[in-house]
């Protein structure tokens, strides 16, 4: 198997603030998986529009992070944007693609609060709200970095 295991076998979901375990080694139905790490200088942060759908359309799954507001906690569709309510702390989420929504371009995205909260666990981010523009990373796997390592789960 190459990629991503699919949400069923490890979902992305931080379970309470923790992070869940590996249930093992196979999942049921997708055969035996590896878990990779980023090659060394392999990093990247994407900083236009364009260099960040590229990734997405070419490699898949970026990781970023963005400032969180009061609002967002109560997010349930649309694009979400700030638009009141304090500074609340900082958030790492999964963008899987992009869009336009009345008139808004939004990222999508995974969260890990689990699919009770929001669009099933997504949700849509106006695109530069938040500063979630400047803090998206991505990198190029390796797995004789991922064997080097201590495991991270």
């Amino acid at each position: 198997m190459t990629g991503a295991v699919s949400e069923e076998c490890f979902p992305y979901e931080s379970q309470s603030g923790v992070a869940p375990a590996c249930p093992s080694k196979q999942c049921p139905g997708s055969g035996t998986w590896t878990k990779n790490k980023c090659a060394a200088k392999s990093v990247t942060n994407p900083l236009t529009i364009v260099g960040i759908q590229t990734e997405l359309y070419n490699n898949g799954p970026v990781e970023a992070a963005f400032t969180v507001y009061e609002d967002f906690f109560n997010y349930k569709s649309g694009v979400y944007y700030h638009v009141s309510g304090a500074q609340a702390g900082g958030h790492a989420i999964k963008v899987i693609g992009w869009g336009v929504e009345s008139g808004l371009k939004y990222w999508l995205c995974a969260n890990s609060w689990g699919n009770s909260w929001g669009m099933f666990g997504f949700f849509k981010i106006k695109q530069g709200d938040c500063g979630i523009n400047n803090q998206m990373y991505t990198c190029k796997p390796s797995l004789a970095a991922a064997l080097e390592s201590t495991p991270f789960f």
